[in-house]
């Protein structure tokens, strides 16, 4: 019985919130035409693993370029391209460990900037003793944030009070699998009553 109650409580706080996480990411990105494989599920995932590799090499090859119109071209088309959000992403990786990386980013940030708020007092004394001092520390603490949520796993093993972690992170990956699923039949469903 304590296993179903843990298989339970794994699906409804990591299955699902990852799930519906990796949906709307996926399906943003199918949207945008920035990932090509929406039919088949395995080439989908190995093009959101080379998302991270990918976004690494555009890095290099602007630092290399030696023409200033190639590089300001080059600079914006992918601005033009990519949301600030799906950078951050493109950070983290695009696959089953960077999705659950950018959520964990996003829990732990949301996190901190609530306690921020609350610490000093609401929102109102909060923007009152808003400061360049204050600023620094939040963006400190963002870098902190960046890399906890980098190694992820030992993030949320410290939290979760469990005998059994691995069923969390078996309900981790389905949540994902199931997002990436749900995102490819949304996006095939909209294509074939558009097309």
């Amino acid at each position: 019985m304590g296993f179903l109650i843990e298989l339970a409580w794994a699906t409804l706080m990591v299955g699902v919130p990852v799930c519906i996480f990796t949906l709307a990411l996926v399906w943003w990105a199918l949207q945008r035409g920035l990932l090509k494989e929406s039919t088949d599920s395995g080439a989908l995932r190995r093009e959101l693993k080379a998302m991270s590799g990918s976004n690494r090499k555009d890095r290099k090859d602007r630092k290399g370029k030696k023409d200033k119109k190639d590089k300001k071209r080059t600079d914006s088309e992918e601005r033009e391209k990519l949301h600030p959000l799906q950078k951050k992403w493109a950070r983290f990786g695009g696959g089953f460990y960077g999705v659950v990386a950018f959520f964990t980013y996003i829990v732990i940030e949301t996190r901190e900037v609530m306690n921020t708020i609350m610490h000093l007092g609401g929102v109102f004394d909060f923007i009152r003793h808003l400061s360049i001092d204050v600023i620094v520390q939040m963006f400190v603490q963002a870098i902190l944030n960046f890399v906890a949520a980098m190694v992820w796993p030992v993030y949320w093993m410290q939290r979760i009070e469990t005998q059994q972690v691995w069923v969390w992170f078996v309900m981790a990956y389905a949540g994902y699998w199931a997002g990436v699923k749900l995102a490819q039949v949304l996006v095939q469903r909209r294509s074939g009553t558009v097309g």
